[in-house]
């Protein structure tokens, strides 16, 4: 029914009929609801449908992977065990291939290395869909699994968002407030919404939401659906809140606690030991072994900690299973001054003259080779010898991952600063030595600090020694010239915009009410014009004659622009008449915005290396640490440039504003032509940013593989070959920027633009399948991440939260374009006295500013005001509990650590170990966790020369000089060391562990055969050598031989004499089967010890010279020799 009311003011029954007449209606009915009940319907079930779909398809590739994985491991056999690619083959294969790329060209090995330094599982690509999330933690640490899985979440949220808010797109498509400018995204804002009337003076309180059907048509006030929008996005606000808070504090903790207890890495078994003395006597000189003393102190003095805290926890099944406490490895940091980098680059500099000299190219062989001189020159001058150079930290591995959390457990209070001050007061008070046990933990005087270390692959070696004090310095000075970089490139990209828009001109059609409208400024002060203010109520009342005749450029312009964009583009008469210069104009326009991006492009990607410099600069220890700060600085940048440029370029400061002549826009409010300008180029960058940067990395990926295929035939080298054949790096800290800047700009504009929901969510999945098709196909194998980032960018994202809540006040508390009732009770008494405090304390009227205390309490944004409130006092929290726990915390945490010391020392089961009987291992050691770390995620060794970033180089660098870090124990082999066989201290009677099962002679046996060849060869020798000063002299070359085969500790020296010829392999079976008391060491000597060239490596499988119970080797030597 259409009767009439008479309650209604002239100006709506008039605008009534307007309506109706535009849309081919008798009348508009607005007692009927019908259309809008079904508009309802459709957004719920379809935005229900999707979503729904969507997560179960998620859901049940997540369920099926993990299943097949679990049956693919559960299946695995003995064979696919033998037959899999370990990565210390893997890693020697890498090595060859450098090493032999002194011939030509060979396409073969450039593919193998190039399989071998991407994510490959056995030497094979992994497919896209078959490989897990789980597995990418195995990939590229837990870091890299947290942002597939973040982008995966959240993805899930802004779906959902999407679907609460979709029921405000629908209504604002339906709708034609806004000015048609031809920005079609414009129709899905809420600056459309409601219907509008040409020349009318209604009030935006009586503007109603006008939908035809079939029957006739349907009208509803447009202030009914503004309390329900903003109650949708109250409720979407409050699921991205849950959401973050979810990821924050319980996923990310529990998928890193779980990705811990699955997999086994490198850190489960060491320790980083810093606060070292950096300088002892005699701690360069060496023994026997050519092992150096500080080595061989620290050895010493890391297990004689492990076993006091075996004897101190009373653990005899520990010892019987795994023997007594050793360090397998100990790599000491030595303090290079900063030039561990310049002899990276003088190794690549070795390599370039080497292919420049093999290419026949002199001119370039001389020009490196004179670079190379004159650094080898300067490290020569600079540098001493690496043993007498300062050293600033170690790392450890030790034997068993219970030995590693005792030692952390051990040193618990080492972490804080002010006990270990104390301790190192206290322990060198020589009345208090009797009563102060913190003196044996010290090392040569120094309260020393033990924690847990990062990966291997995720320390960067040329920032090792840097100092702390320099390290801060150089971070404070870095943060402001970042600061100074940002305002800068936000100054460029603001000028650049803002000549760009005052080469276009201005559109904006006036409705003649203050709260509608733009501020309408000088917008050509030197030569002293007016601008023309185009009022819709005059350009509706010009005919086509005045038009064509009288009409200046500026009122044809005014009346195209009132007519609107689509309009016009459906009369052909428009487009080729009156209109075609206003067309011209907007395509001139848009012609200039496009250049203005583009320089934008050009300005942020020239700043953003800039800023990946200055992150390096900072000289961070980890590379999660110099990812971290990669992304919050191009975030920063991105997010400034992307967002808010937009925004100041068009923003016109209320009076009084500080520093407000630096603004010189048009809109000093949220009115529905702000929507028409800034509105339209938020969802225009944004629906790009949804679709390029994933296109992007997919087709970069493409483009370098065509380029590969092309570039092949022109490499001379193999050396070059092999860099051709090398994928890039995947940027992580690149993608967790783009991520929070999507985050970001999303959370800001999408209470006004609810449409960036739907963008955000397309961006977050899309781009989930083409990174992870850029990490397993076109990237190297990235290092292992922490969840330093995961933590960061989540914990950033929570402060969006405040920027929606401000913007979503200012967009959905405009009383004209997105009009709203009132609250009622004592939020209006609050409202009321605010716009009274505000109107005095500015003495103006009208405007944005005396309105501000309304829009706080409108039935569309109290809550989200109430939210805000919430948010602000639970960040005051934060910030007090965050000074807090630097000072009383740090208190706190030692008083915890004192009464509850054990929940510190929790040690993962090794469950997932087991035996071919099913039973599982008691304690997993090192050796056989050592074969399941090179199996899956390289290398098992903190050695530099086991790093990526020095594989490459290290013939070149050990042709230079030695690496800057040594072991106390044997060399890193292709193949893994044979795990040692258990021995007690505790019971003589002997233990069977699982690799004495395999031995392959009796021990019986084996302890014979070793006793034969003393009696045979050492007696003999020690005997002819009081006869004749000839053999003495013979002897004394064997043993200083001996010594140099020996360096390792592994047992066995050199080998003599005429039966040792016949007996190739048993000295390896007898070496395989030995317990603790075959372990003395057989000097061998005579002429056939050249044929046992296997003797030394094969001893080492139950003699190791890192035992604190057995002697050195050059003490077994010279027993023996006795």
């Amino acid at each position: 029914m259409c009767d009439a009311d008479p309650s209604r003011s002239p100006e709506l029954e008039a605008s009534l009929g307007i309506w109706a007449l535009q849309n081919d209606c008798s009348c508009v009915d607005l007692n009927s609801d019908t259309q809008f009940k079904q508009i309802w319907i459709f957004c719920i079930t379809c935005a229900g449908l999707v979503c729904l779909s969507i997560t179960l398809v998620i859901l049940w590739t997540e369920m099926g992977k993990q299943k097949s994985d679990n049956d693919e491991e559960e299946g695995a056999t003995e064979k696919d065990a033998v037959n899999r690619k370990s990565a210390a083959e893997v890693t020697k294969e890498m090595e060859e291939a450098v090493e032999d790329a002194e011939d030509e060209p060979n396409l073969n090995k450039a593919l193998e290395h190039l399989r071998n330094t991407s994510p490959t599982k056995n030497g094979k690509w992994r497919p896209i869909w078959g490989t897990s999330i789980n597995e990418l933690s195995d990939i590229g640490g837990v870091g890299t699994e947290l942002y597939f899985r973040f982008l995966k979440r959240l993805g899930l949220c802004f779906l959902y968002m999407a679907a609460l808010t979709c029921i405000s797109v629908a209504f604002n498509v339906a709708s034609d407030f806004a000015p048609d400018n031809g920005q079609a995204l414009t129709k899905t804002t809420i600056g459309n919404v409601g219907a509008s009337v040409t020349g009318s003076t209604l009030s935006p309180n009586e503007r109603f939401i006008i939908l035809k059907s079939t029957s006739g048509c349907e009208g509803t006030p447009v202030t009914t659906m503004t309390k329900i929008i903003g109650w949708l996005d109250f409720v979407a606000i409050v699921l991205f809140i849950a959401t973050l808070a979810w990821w924050r504090f319980v996923a990310v903790p529990s998928i890193a606690k779980q990705a811990d207890e699955d997999d086994t890495t490198v850190k489960d078994f060491s320790v980083e030991i810093d606060k070292l003395p950096r300088h002892f006597d005699g701690m360069e000189e060496t023994n026997d072994d050519d092992i150096n003393n500080y080595e061989t102190e620290l050895t010493q003095h890391l297990e004689e900690r492990m076993a006091y805290m075996r004897k101190l926890h009373k653990n005899p099944t520990m010892l019987e299973a795994t023997g007594p406490p050793k360090v397998r490895e100990l790599v000491l940091v030595r303090d290079f001054n900063g030039k561990l980098e310049t002899k990276r680059t003088k190794a690549t500099l070795a390599q370039d003259v080497k292919i420049a000299t093999y290419c026949k190219d002199l001119k370039t062989a001389a020009k490196k080779q004179k670079k190379l001189d004159k650094i080898t020159i300067r490290l020569e001058k600079k540098l001493k010898p690496e043993e007498e150079l300062h050293v600033v930290r170690a790392f450890a591995i030790v034997n068993t991952q219970q030995d590693a959390q005792n030692l952390i457990m051990d040193y618990r209070f080492s972490t804080y600063s002010l006990i270990r001050l104390i301790q190192q007061c206290l322990g060198h008070i020589g009345t208090f030595e009797c009563c102060c046990p913190q003196r044996q933990r010290f090392f040569h005087g120094r309260a020393i600090r033990i924690q847990q270390p990062p990966e291997p692959t995720n320390i960067i070696w040329e920032n090792q020694d840097v100092p702390f004090k320099w390290r801060m310095l150089r971070k404070g000075v870095i943060n402001l010239i970042f600061v100074l970089i940002v305002i800068i490139s936000f100054v460029l990209v603001y000028a650049a915009n803002a000549g760009a828009k005052s080469n276009m001109k201005s559109n904006n059609q006036l409705l003649g009410t203050e709260s509608c409208d733009p501020v309408v400024t000088q917008m050509s002060a030197a030569a002293g014009d007016q601008p023309y203010l185009c009022y819709i109520s005059n350009a509706t009342e010009w005919s086509d004659a005045y038009l064509e005749t009288n009409a200046t450029k500026d009122e044809i312009g005014c009346w195209c622009g009132t007519m609107g964009y689509q309009k016009i583009m459906n009369n052909p008469g428009l487009i080729t008449g009156v209109c075609s210069e206003w067309l011209t104009a907007i395509a001139k326009g848009a012609g200039i915005g496009a250049l203005a991006t583009s320089i934008v492009v050009i300005i942020n990607m020239s700043v953003k290396s800039l800023l990946l410099w200055l992150a390096e600069e900072e000289k961070p220890l980890s590379e999660s640490e110099l990812n971290s700060s990669k992304m919050t600085k191009i975030w920063a940048l991105q997010t400034l440039n992307t967002g808010f440029v937009i925004f100041c370029v068009n923003f016109h400061p209320p009076p009084g504003m500080p520093f407000g002549f630096i603004f010189l826009g048009e809109y000093g409010d949220s009115v529905r032509g702000w929507y028409a300008v800034v509105g339209a180029a938020v969802l225009s960058n944004m629906l790009a940013n949804a679709v390029v940067p994933g296109s992007t990395a997919v087709v970069g990926m493409l483009v370098k593989k065509l380029t590969r295929s092309k570039s092949t035939k022109k490499q001379k080298h193999q050396f070059q070959l092999l860099r051709l054949y090398e994928n890039p790096p995947f940027d992580i800290a690149a993608k967790f920027a783009q991520l929070l800047t999507t985050v970001f700009v999303t959370m800001t504009y999408s209470a006004g633009m609810p449409l960036l929901n739907l963008f955000a969510a397309g961006y977050m999945l899309f781009t989930y399948w083409c990174h992870k098709t850029e990490l397993l196909w076109g990237s190297k194998r990235p290092p292992a991440i922490d969840t330093t980032m995961a933590l960061d960018s989540s914990q950033y994202m929570l402060y969006s939260v405040a920027l929606h809540c401000a913007f979503g006040i200012w967009m959905l508390g405009q009383p004209c374009t997105f009009p709203s009732n009132p609250v009622g009770g004592s939020l209006a008494s609050f409202s009321s006295s605010a716009m009274t405090k505000a109107s005095a304390a500015s003495g103006t009227g009208g405007g944005m500013e005396n309105t501000f205390g309304a829009r706080l309490t409108k039935e569309s944004t109290w809550m989200i005001f109430a939210l805000l409130l919430v948010c602000i006092g639970l960040w005051s929290i934060w910030t007090v509990l965050w000074i807090l726990g630097g000072t009383v915390g740090e208190l706190f945490g030692c008083v915890r650590i004192c009464l509850c010391p054990r929940r510190s020392s929790q040690v993962k089961p090794a469950g997932h170990d087991a035996d071919s009987d099913g039973e599982v291992d008691a304690l997993l050691v090192w050796d056989k966790a050592k074969q399941q770390i090179e199996a899956i995620c390289p290398p098992a060794s903190y050695k530099i020369s086991q790093h990526p970033r020095f594989r490459s180089v290290s013939k070149a660098f050990n042709r230079a000089s030695t690496w800057p870090n040594k072991s106390p124990q044997r060399s890193a082999n292709a193949t893994p060391e044979p795990p040692e066989p258990a021995t007690s201290s505790v019971d003589e009677s002997p233990v069977k562990s699982v690799s004495e099962s395999a031995l392959p002679v009796e021990k019986d046996v084996a302890v014979g055969f070793l006793g034969a060849l003393k009696e045979e060869y050492v007696d003999k020798a020690a005997a002819d050598e009081h006869r004749t000063g000839e053999q003495e002299g013979q002897l004394k070359e064997l043993r200083e031989a001996a010594t140099e085969g020996d360096a390792s500790g592994r047992g066995f020296a050199a080998s003599s004499g005429p039966a040792a010829a016949s007996l190739p392999e048993a000295p390896q079976q007898a070496a395989s089967a030995g317990d603790t008391s075959s372990r003395s060491l057989v000097s061998i000597s005579g002429p056939a010890a050249a044929s046992l060239p296997e003797a030394d490596d094969a001893a080492s499988g139950f003699n190791d010279s890192e035992s604190e119970t057995q002697p050195s080797a050059h003490e077994a030597r010279s027993e023996a020799s006795c």
